[in-house]
């Protein structure tokens, strides 16, 4: 058995705790997404109505906290405090992993996320042809529709927001897995 098989045994929390660089990129963006719709709950413009989250009861699928939205405007030293701490843990991971697995830490990290990203948005000929495309364009579409519904009309939290953006991020990701998992099967079978 190989050492990090060995230190996984040991710590079945050394991949959280010592995140890969792939997953500390998703770490700190949804980290930070989500000390974003913290401070909007905060300064209560998360939601179109203008009503406060109860992250207690969306995190706990309603079993603590009650109903998942709240006309009080009172700060929940609870609710709220925990969100922004658990999300600023979960940024904080994704920042250490950054910071210790890619070269040039948050700089080369978003170098890498641009390498990557572009070529398939404004080139079918690129790595992955079609799929990365298609995958490129529903990631901008989603993420556009979500900034853009967000800024306008305040639906950072809105679930009709939700249901349009969600899928197309979905189906970006997907395409996104199935195009590598292609190019990593086209790489065995040729060796």
């Amino acid at each position: 058995m190989s050492e990090d098989s060995n230190a996984a045994k040991a710590n079945p929390l050394s991949f959280l705790l010592d995140p890969s660089p792939a997953f500390s990129g998703w770490l700190f963006s949804l980290g930070l997404w989500g000390l974003l719709l913290g401070i909007l709950n905060v300064l209560h413009i998360a939601t179109p109505t203008g009503d406060k989250i109860v992250w207690a009861s969306i995190l706990s699928i309603g079993i603590v906290g009650g109903e998942y939205l709240s006309n009080n405007p009172d700060f929940r030293l609870y609710s709220d405090t925990g969100f922004l701490a658990l999300s600023a843990m979960v940024t904080g991971l994704g920042l250490r992993g950054i910071l210790a697995g890619v070269e040039g830490g948050i700089v080369g990290w978003l170098e890498g996320v641009r390498d990557a990203f572009w070529p398939s948005l404004v080139d079918v000929d690129s790595e992955g042809g079609w799929n990365s495309t298609l995958s490129a364009w529903f990631l901008v579409i989603g993420l556009g529709f979500y900034l853009i519904m967000g800024l306008l009309r305040s639906g950072w939290m809105d679930p009709g927001v939700y249901s349009v953006a969600a899928p197309f991020i979905a189906f970006g990701i997907a395409l996104r897995l199935l195009t590598k998992a292609t190019a990593t099967e086209g790489a065995h079978s040729s060796d």
